[in-house]
């Protein structure tokens, strides 16, 4: 609309008459064809009678304008819907795809409640989009990640288009390129808000922005405040080692409530035993062939859904089940009526002295604590314990290395983590639903970090994570109160640990793991309270930290255990 001119490659049936179109908004290169392949196939989409859109969005590759993320995805959104369905070869009916920044762009453009916008595909992405970049719901700083995705997918472009315009040299390409494979070092640096490569370079100044929490545009990318304004139904996709898993099971929660329709609170939930980049095939577990979104037919499954809303096929259509997940521990595919599980009961698991993972001591059970005396350790921010699998997003092989079920044993031996088990299980146990922590704990520190995980021991004793929660504390009462602790008191955190599905087999021990940092995904808390970003190599302080579990302050996990 305002006279941008954004630029796409089209793929449709050669001759025959309008045909529904699917449209795919990215900034990460509409020909790059090996991401198209892996979440919609294009030519297998156009043979079976749709078109299929991809776009480079504003200030993206081939498109013109200025890149800031999600700013214009609402606007430039609808503007580019209506003119795909504008055009001979479209019927009118559109529906919308894509991964991550490519979902933020599908829910931000159908909160302006395009007419010709039919349903959205929204994969891995969460529903407050600057927060989820930065933080999750506890409030600490996703550094590495952040780090890692400027450098590897917006800082290259950037760089290449400001050096097309005489604004820099061209080495600064390569600067930028070089240091994509340096986040572990360059996340070591303080204070943050002087980041060398992206205060000398400037690819992306919004960078210094989102650590401070100045940008004013949180409110207008937060999904979450819109759902009532959104009118198309939505398939939300993602995977239980997904960093974004929280926000799409948000989306889907909170259209099923409060959508903008009745169509719109038709939604449907699939996750799968995926990463952020929907693989299933980690460095030390691979689910199977058909637990991959290849094996299960993810485009297949994309064009089901696209039949029964852009091309009215409800008669030919299979019932399209509202939630399909991923079981994990049986490894099986299951379809829900509905999520949570509404079979699902709460059970509370409480901590008992903390013990030695390498013999398996140290207590979890249903049993609640009496009298018995708290667990300490040494959190010091200037030797983190290291982030090793998990929902992550980190280099190696495009996160491969570094995310999924990895085995948490190296870490649990740490002196600053303290290792919850439970006896072996004599029977499966199913847990399926979101999970959650209290944390009854203190600090010598005005503000540190708790981590809580829980992690699947096997009988050989590799103890593989499932999900894990933290909480800054200044952030315990919600991101938009901060408050500084009181050095030695006692407070009760909860911890969202986000959600699961595995059945724990026979033989197998359930283990909570709890530290203070997990690097470099996470910043490590200085323990200062100070802003992020501030704090200098000499600022940081060690904390003594202390975890209570007796019968006033039974610390627990609530996990969803779903009956046999």
């Amino acid at each position: 609309r305002d006279g941008t001119v954004t630029r796409a490659n089209v793929y449709r049936p050669e001759s025959g008459p309008p045909v529904p179109a699917i449209l795919v908004r990215t900034p990460y290169c509409k020909d790059f064809i090996f991401v198209q392949m892996s979440t919609l196939d294009p030519v297998r989409t156009a043979e079976s009678g749709f078109a299929v859109v991809y776009q480079d969005t504003r200030g993206r590759h081939e498109s013109d304008g200025e890149f800031t993320p999600y700013r214009f995805e609402a606007e430039d959104g609808y503007d580019s819907i209506e003119w795909v369905a504008s055009q001979p070869w479209c019927d009118g009916s559109i529906g919308m795809t894509g991964t991550s920044y490519l979902g933020a762009a599908q829910w931000l453009a159908a909160t302006q409640r395009p007419p010709h916008l039919k349903t959205i595909v929204p994969m891995a992405i969460g529903s407050q989009h600057y927060l989820d970049m930065m933080s999750r719901k506890g409030g600490a700083f996703m550094l590495g990640y952040l780090i890692y995705w400027i450098l590897t997918f917006v800082a290259p472009d950037v760089a290449v288009r400001r050096s097309r315009a005489g604004q820099t040299d061209a080495e600064e390409v390569v600067r930028v390129l070089e240091a994509s494979g340096r986040v572990e070092e360059l996340s070591r640096h303080r204070p943050l808000s002087t980041l060398p490569i992206l205060r000398e370079n400037p690819v992306a100044d919004f960078y210094f922005d989102w650590m401070e929490r100045k940008t004013d545009d949180f409110e207008s990318a937060d999904v979450i405040r819109q759902y009532g304004q959104i009118e198309a139904p939505a398939l939300n996709v993602s995977g239980w080692y997904d960093y974004f898993l929280d926000g799409t099971l948000e989306n889907y929660v909170g259209m099923r409530r409060e959508g903008g329709t009745p169509g719109a609170r038709e939604q449907r939930l699939l996750i799968g035993p995926w990463d952020h980049v929907l693989g299933s095939t980690f460095s030390e577990y691979d689910f199977g062939a058909f637990a991959s979104a290849v094996g299960m037919d993810l485009t297949g499954y994309q064009l089901e859904h696209f039949d029964y809303h852009l091309k009215g096929k409800r008669d030919s259509s299979a019932e399209l089940p509202r939630v399909r997940l991923y079981v994990m521990g049986e490894n099986v595919w299951r379809d829900e009526a509905d999520w949570p599980l509404a079979r699902a009961r709460d059970e509370r698991w409480f901590f008992h002295s903390a013990g030695d993972a390498r013999d398996g001591s140290g207590g979890f059970s249903t049993q609640e604590p009496g009298v018995e005396p708290p667990d300490t350790y040494l959190y010091d921010p200037r030797h983190p314990a290291p982030t090793v699998g998990g929902a992550v997003g980190l280099p190696g092989l495009v996160q491969g290395v570094s995310v999924g079920p990895r085995d948490q044993r190296t870490v649990e031996a740490r002196s600053d983590v303290l290792v919850y088990t439970s006896e072996p299980l004599a029977e499966p146990l199913e847990v399926t639903g979101p999970v959650r922590a209290v944390l009854h704990a203190a600090s010598s520190a005005p503000d540190t970090d708790f981590i809580v995980r829980l992690c699947d021991v096997y009988p050989d004793g590799a103890s593989r994570i499932l999900t894990e929660g933290i909480v800054r504390a200044r952030f315990r009462d919600g991101y938009d109160r901060p408050s500084p602790i009181e050095p030695g008191t006692s407070y009760a955190y909860e911890i969202d640990m986000v959600a699961t599905s595995n059945v724990f087999l026979p033989g197998h021990r359930i283990r909570i793991a709890i530290t203070s940092s997990s690097f470099p995904f996470f910043e490590p808390n200085p323990n200062t309270g100070d802003p992020t970003g501030h704090d200098g190599p000499d600022d940081l302080r060690p904390a003594l930290q202390t975890v209570f579990h007796d019968a006033a302050r039974g610390s627990h996990v609530v996990l969803p255990v779903v009956p046999r």
